[in-house]
């Protein structure tokens, strides 16, 4: 659950017309958040926005998440790329008068959509119970019910509600489908409804249904509805549906962000530790791919750095044999032999990793130095801990468990 200090930063939709440096930080809520916390916290205040532009019901709601999605851009480009940055979020989309009752639904609607995208959530709640009453039977006031219902649970800490609420708002949506007609903001608020609800298993039946009723639908929208069968199916088919969307989603950052997220997760907990040749090619044809669709997000790059550098380094060849025989066979062959020796006695640097260490086993023939030696040259890379700190490697007792290794033992000839 988001928390209340988080949703400061998460909702500011703008930053001084020249800003500077800690203004941007600022912006992406560093303070709190840590300086290296960048990264993530531009992905998290990006697909916050995102999500709020996709449920979007007016015109007016639409720019303004646009505006803030472009002052995300500008600066994130500033504070990693040095490029200039002139001011925030659009500043039409100003909550009116609070003092008056609204004298129609549009107004009703236009004042709760005001409130929510200013992540006002708990107001925008009280003014749906205010007005429930009044305008409770009118459509387009059930629509946006249905919608405050829901940023509420998912925005307010320690909220909660009469039972029945959440089935409440997704009956409304419903009944809002078939009174107004269809849209990707309804659908999807249907859909985070029916996963707060704990009805996941009725979602795949919401986007078949959208996919008959709507003629035309967004990239974006088809995005999430990828999230459902993501783990799924082969890497081969989903990837290049992924590529399909952001070719035609043109520069849409939120979308190449949140598809390098999901390409990365399932790497994560699918393909690594690398166990096979076959293992590594499969890597390295995902990790590829996922660089090319974050090309020109800085955070997205930023987030598989660590993968591309493990991905083209995997089948390198590390030399694992005893040092001190290589340089005296090198030395009476003249060094003709080296290539060969090396070859001979190297192994994969993905193997290398997969077979470990021998810290503290008993030293037999040389092979546990010149197994440590190989191991410490794959793992001194800065890249090796990152990728694989979340899954368990054989030798480890726990994922992220890193043996210190004394290099003057290593190599003490």
């Amino acid at each position: 659950m988001t928390t209340a200090t988080a949703l400061n930063w998460l909702n500011a939709a703008d930053f001084a017309p020249v800003p500077a440096p800690g203004d941007l930080q600022e912006f992406f809520g560093i303070p709190p958040s840590p300086p290296e916390a960048l990264g993530s916290n531009i992905r998290e205040k990006r697909k916050y926005w995102k999500k709020k532009q996709q449920k979007a019901r007016s015109d007016d709601a639409l720019a303004y998440a646009g505006a803030v999605l472009q002052a995300i851009a500008d600066a994130e480009d500033a504070l990693t790329r040095g490029a200039a940055a002139t001011g925030g979020g659009d500043t039409e989309f100003q909550h009116g008068a609070t003092d008056r009752a609204p004298g129609s639904v549009e107004d009703v609607w236009r004042e709760l959509e005001r409130l929510l995208f200013r992540g006002r959530y708990r107001d925008a709640l009280e003014r749906v119970q205010r007005y429930d009453e009044r305008w409770g039977q009118y459509p387009a006031f059930v629509d946006v019910r249905s919608l405050v219902i829901l940023e509420a649970v998912k925005n307010v800490p320690g909220i909660t509600f009469k039972p029945g609420v959440l089935e409440f708002a997704i009956a409304g949506t419903r009944q809002v489908l078939q009174q107004i007609g269809p849209s990707e903001a309804r659908y999807l608020t249907l859909v985070e409804l029916l996963e707060m609800a704990g009805r996941a298993d009725e979602i795949p039946s919401v986007f078949a249904e959208a996919g008959t009723r709507m003629p035309r639908i967004s990239a974006s929208f088809r995005v999430r509805e990828l999230e459902i069968r993501f783990k799924k199916e082969a890497w081969t088919s989903v990837l290049r549906y992924c590529v399909r969307l952001v070719r035609e989603s043109g520069d849409d950052r939120a979308l190449r962000s949140e598809l390098v997220q999901m390409i990365i997760a399932r790497v994560t907990t699918e393909l690594l530790p690398l166990k096979s040749a076959a293992a590594v090619q499969e890597y390295q044809m995902v990790v590829a791919t996922a660089a090319w669709i974050a090309d020109g997000v800085p955070e997205a790059e930023d987030f598989v750095r660590h993968h591309r550098m493990w991905a083209s380094n995997a089948s390198q060849s590390v030399f694992g044999g005893n040092w001190q025989w290589r340089a005296f066979v090198a030395l009476i062959t003249l060094f003709i032999a080296l290539p060969y020796l090396n070859s001979w006695m190297a192994k994969p640097a993905w193997q290398v990793l997969l077979n470990g260490p021998r810290l503290g086993e008993k030293q037999r023939k040389g092979n546990v130095p010149s197994q440590n030696r190989a191991w410490f040259m794959v793992t001194r890379n800065p890249y090796i801990r990152p990728v694989h700190d979340t899954c368990k490697l054989p030798w480890q007792d726990k994922p992220g468990q890193w043996p210190e290794v004394d290099i003057s033992e290593l190599f003490n000839f």
